[in-house]
């Protein structure tokens, strides 16, 4: 056969795979220049691939070394501090500990969302708090000032994520800025936020308009101005000596991308060092499920360490870390009134969004656990005239975490809250389900079987009727 009518096709086949070289040249240097012009403008790009190979019965974990304030020095970084608080005479001397005890009082940031009377302590008037960061001059606002967007229909339209939940009278809220010592008494241009040059920022509301502290803490999350790090805390606190660096240090020896969190060691006013010198801490490692289906969490003692110890789950009453976890996991605004399920509920939140919970195995700020006679919320749910309508909201918002968690009855495949119920009947169970609800990086169901309480390890109840999860996270805590 003549050798010439092979020879065409040949040559067009090898055009062809000389073609598909460039092609797929071109693609790989095209990708490796997006990936450096991304770097150069300050985006982090991770490329994780523990998160992508994961061996079968494991579960994915993500890297901390490419959060955004890994690398900025200890000295330099800011960190954004929210405080619900309801009445509560303390939150001035937690102010006071707060700005006294840290080394960087200056890179201190502070959100406040603040219910009470007029008669009673406010959180900000303290001269020692003001004359520790400098400040001499305020600055009054109202929603309409800081978030115009949520008023305005055309800006509506360009900021739908920003938009706050603000319900009746909110528009009566006394937003005031502390502003710090070289700030301008005003915005310099027209774009810049309300919230710059402010050192503390409080919302003042009447106490009868409170929501819970879920809805307080969505509130602080609004005074956010991109601070480095996050801290949530509750307003009877006191911290140890140097708290801003030690607590830095600390979340960056956390191997994923995580949060410190737990139950911190307790102070009352008249001992406020009694258990400074213990040598154990709280790790949050295991649960139970309540009466209602909803999981709680508990805890176990640890030893001091000089390292976070992995648990499975996170408590409000104090979480750190680098700012991406609030913006990766915004805090739930549909949340009215919610009291037990709020921290499980933002726990699966920031498991599923691919961030893990760390007790920092040591004391770093310390909580009042003795408030027998402090003023409560629930009372606003009570009041006369308005605890049908309040008592309804609740019990939505209790509906919301469980069909958020898709809870389900005991050993069956049966869902508590059905997607029926959710969408048709109350649909303000799935309000703005896709940002506020669960993540995509990792499961539910292994969530469970982490922190050991899917049906498999719920064998006997406890003497309050409360279903007993596993302890394994503890008993790796032990020895870790």
């Amino acid at each position: 056969m003549d050798r010439k009518i092979f020879e065409r096709p040949w040559k067009f086949r090898r055009g062809r795979r000389e073609a598909r070289r460039q092609l797929r040249l071109c693609i790989f240097c095209l990708a490796f220049f997006i990936l450096l012009v991304l770097g150069a403008v300050g985006y982090h790009v991770t490329l994780e691939p523990e998160a992508f190979n994961v061996p079968p019965g494991s579960v994915a974990v993500f890297s901390s070394e490419n959060l955004p304030a890994a690398r900025i020095p200890v000295d330099i970084a800011t960190i954004f501090v929210s405080i619900a608080a309801f009445r509560d005479k303390e939150c001035i001397t937690t102010l006071e500990s707060l700005f006294k005890r840290a080394k960087y009082p200056l890179r201190v940031f502070l959100g406040i969302s603040e219910e009470r009377f007029e008669t009673d302590v406010s959180c900000i008037n303290s001269p020692e708090v003001l004359n520790s960061i400098g400040v001499r001059r305020s600055r009054t606002m109202r929603w309409k000032d800081l978030i115009p967007f949520a008023y305005d229909e055309g800006s509506l339209q360009k900021h739908p994520n920003r938009t706050p939940v603000l319900h009746e009278r909110r528009d009566e809220d006394i937003i005031t800025c502390l502003l710090s010592a070289d700030a301008s008494d005003a915005p310099t241009s027209s774009g810049e936020s309300m919230l710059s040059g402010c050192q503390v920022i409080t919302r003042l509301g009447h106490p009868d308009d409170a929501r819970g502290p879920t809805y307080g803490r969505y509130i602080t999350s609004l005074f956010y101005n991109n601070q480095d790090y996050y801290m949530v805390i509750d307003s009877h606190s006191r911290f140890v000596p140097s708290w801003d660096v030690k607590m830095i240090e600390r979340a960056r020896l956390m191997p994923t991308r995580g949060v410190l969190s737990h139950y911190p060691n307790g102070y009352t006013p008249e001992a406020p060092d009694a258990e400074i010198n213990k040598s154990d801490v709280m790790c949050m490692c295991k649960g139970v499920i309540l009466p209602d289906n909803i999981p709680k969490l508990g805890a176990r003692w640890i030893a001091i360490r000089g390292h976070p110890v992995l648990q499975g789950f996170v408590a409000a009453g104090y979480i750190f870390g680098d700012a991406q976890y609030v913006r990766d996991v915004p805090f739930d605004p549909y949340l009215p009134f919610l009291f037990d399920g709020e921290e499980i509920l933002y726990t699966v939140r920031l498991w599923t969004h691919g961030w893990d919970s760390y007790s920092p195995a040591t004391a770093l700020v310390y909580h009042n656990y003795m408030r027998v006679h402090a003023p409560r919320f629930f009372s606003v749910i009570t009041r006369p005239g308005a605890k049908e309508h309040r008592e309804l909201e609740h019990q939505t918002s209790i509906q919301r975490v469980l069909y958020f968690l898709k809870r389900r009855v005991l050993n069956t495949t049966q869902l508590i809250v059905t997607d029926d119920e959710a969408h048709r009947r109350n649909p303000a169970i799935v309000r703005e389900e896709a940002r506020f609800g669960m993540g995509k990086l990792r499961s539910l169901a292994d969530y469970w079987e982490f922190v050991e309480l899917s049906d498999a390890f719920l064998k006997e109840k406890d003497d309050e009727g409360r279903w007993k999860g596993g302890e394994g996270l503890c008993e790796k805590a032990y020895i870790s």
